[in-house]
């Protein structure tokens, strides 16, 4: 029987919010106050999992889109570095 090819994990740069690193921060410490090991880096993965799964590349091209011109509102220097419009999503096949 063919073995398993070893899996590891790998190490990224993302920007999230404040809050959203608060958020993953304080989930972090309540999951290690409760004796569970998880961290930030588990919600991430969980998170992405999760998306990976419930949306196909087109839905989540489309939400990515809606949710960008929606963050560069309140974060403007999301704008600096371009903004997709939405006919990006109509000429994308997959």
């Amino acid at each position: 029987m063919a073995e398993q090819p070893m899996r590891s994990y790998h190490r990224t740069t993302i920007y999230v919010t404040e809050e959203q690193r608060r958020w993953l921060s304080r989930i972090a410490a309540q999951a290690k106050l409760d004796g569970l090991a998880l961290s930030a880096s588990d919600v991430i993965r969980f998170a992405l999992t999760t998306l990976h799964r419930q949306m196909d590349d087109a839905e989540l091209r489309k939400a990515l889109i809606e949710h960008v011109h929606a963050e560069a509102k309140q974060y403007p220097g999301r704008a600096k570095r371009g903004l997709p419009t939405s006919s990006e999503t109509d000429h994308h096949t997959p």
